[in-house]
C-alpha cells in the first residue's frame, strides 16, 4: 500500500509472493547520505509510522503541502533538521529588510511556525512597554 513512500526514501524492496509470511519482500538498496546509510531498521519504523498513524503523526505537518508521501524514517528527519538548523539565520545576525520579509513569507508557509524541528524559538513576541505601564513617551521625556 505504501510501496511509493517507501521507494521514495531511497529503499528499493523485491517482493516474493511465494515466500513464507515474514520473508516476502528482500532489501535491495538503501538510501544514504554522506557518511550515513540508513536501514532496515530506518525502514521498520517507516513502515510502523505509516501503519499505525495512517498519515496523522509528528513526522507529518510541518509544511502545509505535507502528505502521507511526505513521511520519512525519523533518523532522516532529524538529519535533515539538524542541517537546516546549522545553514539558518540566527540570533544576532543583521539582516536587511528584504531578508527579514523572506523569513517571514518562509514562516507563514509553515503549519507551525513557532520553533525549529529542534524545538528551539523561530521568533520573540515584542511589546510596546509603554501599552504595559500605561505612560506615553513624552511622560519619559521628563523622568
Amino acid at each position: 500500500m505504501h510501496m511509493d513512500t517507501i521507494r521514495k526514501n531511497g529503499f528499493a524492496l523485491e517482493e516474493d509472493l511465494y515466500a513464507p509470511l515474514g520473508q516476502r519482500f528482500k532489501l535491495r538498496a538503501v538510501p544514504f547520505s554522506k557518511n550515513i546509510t540508513f536501514g532496515v531498521v530506518d525502514l521498520k519504523e517507516m513502515i510502523s509510522i505509516l501503519a499505525y498513524s495512517q498519515g496523522e503523526c509528528s513526522m507529518i505537518g510541518s509544511y502545509r503541502m505535507d502528505t502521507a508521501d511526505s513521511v520519512c524514517p525519523p533518523r532522516v528527519r532529524s538529519m535533515l533538521a539538524s542541517r537546516a538548523c546549522r545553514s539558518s539565520v540566527t540570533i544576532g545576525v543583521s539582516l536587511f529588510r528584504i531578508e527579514m520579509q523572506k523569513i517571514i513569507k518562509h514562516l507563514a508557509d509553515l503549519k507551525s511556525p513557532w520553533n525549529c524541528p529542534h524545538g528551539r524559538p523561530t521568533m520573540r513576541h515584542l511589546v510596546d512597554l509603554t501599552t504595559v505601564d500605561g505612560r506615553s513617551d513624552s511622560e519619559d521625556e521628563g523622568l
